[in-house]
């Protein structure tokens, strides 16, 4: 939507234009009018405006003047001026300053509607220009980092989706990895933290870890470095292209540059770093599981103490609970994951996650103290989101919350599940509903307002602020509750209203036109007569002969 501002010394114009602007049907704007320059400088300061429609002479700032202020400050911002002078130079400097068009006033409406439609199939044209590409591609390159930490961490989490299309997203993101090669895996992990650095400084030295381990490895490996947690990095790592060393003999250089990497961060940073690694290079598939197991390695027993370089074989595991062990610790990372889905409302997803964790015991034979785990970690989750809604009361007339904090009162492990998938459909039953209370809500306000402020200010950013949305937003929410347009509504809500008063009969036409919102009364026969084929005074006699002839 386009927002259009009329500035003119005549009221009558600038009344009339808005009259114009808002009953059009071709164009989709917002016009809003004042009556000086200075006022304008004043709305453009409070509002984002596309299009300024501008008389050229005016008392105090003239349009001139306005309009080279409009170019220093909002220079995507597209001017039209429209005179009662048709004087060679005006034009001349109205085009030497950037304007869009020049209008002499008695050209017309339909002229004016042409110009400001050309205006805004600027702006639309502008958007898609190759300068707004190139910024995009810009700040893409710039947002790619990120975006590959993110995923990275998504795939470490052990979501199987990600893993689909790797190619194609390392491709996009000029990742160095390749997916179809195997990785290893490197943990590093900041023993403690020099007195009195604060958090920015941390930052810095996770950066400087960084940055020496990758100068160090790059020389012989591709290299990607995944941040996590607060003292925590990643290092995944391939062979160089092109290298023809041995995979084994690549290894080795990898695990040995270990220990340089640990006192080049001693020597240099003055910290303590520990390292764990995997003992070989992994398919992708079961980097999620080695993840976990670097993170066990250095978060209990021997992985407690400082300085350490530790190795990890998969091998040497040969425990099958162990194994499965580290697949329920990374089902368990995906909580987060499902509170979101919760939040967002997206059902299907999060009974994905539930059904893996609930499946989880299965392969942990009869640990009950996974069994607790997996139950209290599910149930805080829902607890923390009813108390954030205050849901307590609603939910609980449909299930008994007590037995959400107390395992032992289910009969079984399987009831439990039952007790906790019965529980998440309730909250996704209830979000569904809140949502179709506030949609009709919003709209009962909507309609209630404009019913009631027919006279008044119905402009899109009006009802957004009576509302609290963006009017932009507001227009695209309501024609997807409605399936109608908002514009479309105040037109109906204004011609129903004028109806009524003319079949009273004891109105005169100029009243009405005020009374529903019209400036002019020109501007109201013809809206009126657009939408009934007659005109204002024509309905009325017709009305007034049919009431007769039923008398009768």
């Amino acid at each position: 939507m386009i927002r259009l501002l009329i500035v003119d010394n005549e009221r009558l114009i600038v009344e009339s234009l808005l009259d114009l602007f808002r009953q059009s049907d071709e164009l989709e704007i917002e016009a809003f009018g004042v009556y000086s320059g200075q006022e304008a400088l004043e709305m453009l300061e409070r509002m984002k405006f596309d299009i300024v429609l501008s008389d050229i002479r005016m008392p105090g700032l003239d349009g001139l003047e306005l309009q080279k202020e409009i170019v220093r400050q909002w220079p995507w911002c597209k001017i039209i001026f429209l005179s009662g002078y048709d004087e060679f130079q005006y034009i001349q400097q109205v085009m030497r300053n950037g304007g869009v068009e020049y209008l002499l006033k008695m050209e017309g409406p339909d002229a004016i509607l042409r110009a400001v439609e050309k205006a805004s199939a600027q702006l639309y044209a502008a958007v898609e220009s190759k300068a707004f590409i190139q910024s995009a591609e810009s700040q893409m390159r710039m947002a790619r980092p990120l975006l590959i930490n993110d995923y990275l961490l998504e795939v470490l989490q052990g979501d199987r989706q990600s893993l689909r299309g790797m190619s194609d997203k390392f491709a996009q993101w000029e990742c160095p990895l390749d997916a179809r090669q195997d990785v290893l895996l490197v943990m590093g992990r900041v023993d403690d933290w020099r007195d009195k650095l604060g958090v920015s400084d941390r930052e810095l030295m996770l950066y400087a870890i960084q940055n020496i381990a990758e100068e160090l490895w790059t020389a012989s490996a591709r290299c990607l470095t995944v941040r996590f947690e607060r003292n925590k990095l990643l290092w995944l790592m391939q062979p160089a292209e092109g290298n023809d060393i041995p995979v084994e003999s690549a290894l080795r250089h990898m695990h040995r540059t270990m220990e340089t990497v640990q006192i080049s961060c001693r020597q240099t940073l003055k910290l303590s770093v520990s390292l764990a690694a995997s003992a070989e290079f992994l398919p992708w598939n079961q980097v999620a599981e080695q993840f976990s197991a670097l993170t066990q390695l250095l978060g209990r027993g021997l992985g407690m103490g400082k300085e350490l370089i530790l190795l990890d074989d998969r091998r040497a595991r040969t425990d099958k609970v162990e194994v499965q062990f580290h697949q329920v610790r990374s089902q368990l990372g995906k909580l987060p994951a499902m509170a979101a889905y919760l939040e967002n409302g997206q059902k299907e997803h999060f009974m994905i996650e539930f059904d893996k964790l609930a499946a989880l015991p299965a392969v942990v034979n009869k640990d009950d103290t996974l069994k607790l785990e997996i139950y209290y970690s599910t149930a805080t989750l829902f607890l923390s989101y009813m108390n954030r809604w205050e849901l307590h009361k609603v939910i609980g007339r449909m299930i008994d919350l007590a037995k959400l904090v107390k395992y032992d009162a289910h009969s079984s492990w399987h009831e439990a599940l039952s007790y906790l998938s019965q529980l998440a459909e309730c909250l996704f039953e209830q979000k569904h509903n809140d949502h179709i209370y506030s949609e009709d809500d919003l709209v009962k306000h909507i309609r209630l307002y404009v019913e009631h402020n027919l006279a008044g200010d119905l402009s899109l950013t009006r009802i957004g602020e009576v509302v609290g949305y963006n009017p932009y937003y507001l227009t695209k929410l309501y024609r997807r509750i409605t399936n109608e347009a908002l514009t479309d509504f105040i037109a109906s809500v204004r011609l129903a209203k004028a109806r009524k008063l003319l079949e009273q009969g004891d109105v005169i036409v100029q009243d009405i036109s005020k009374s529903i919102g019209f400036m002019t009364e020109h501007s109201f026969y013809r809206f009126f007569k657009k939408a009934t084929g007659l005109t204002p005074q024509e309905y009325r006699e017709r009305q007034s002969v049919s009431k007769k002839d039923n008398e009768k």
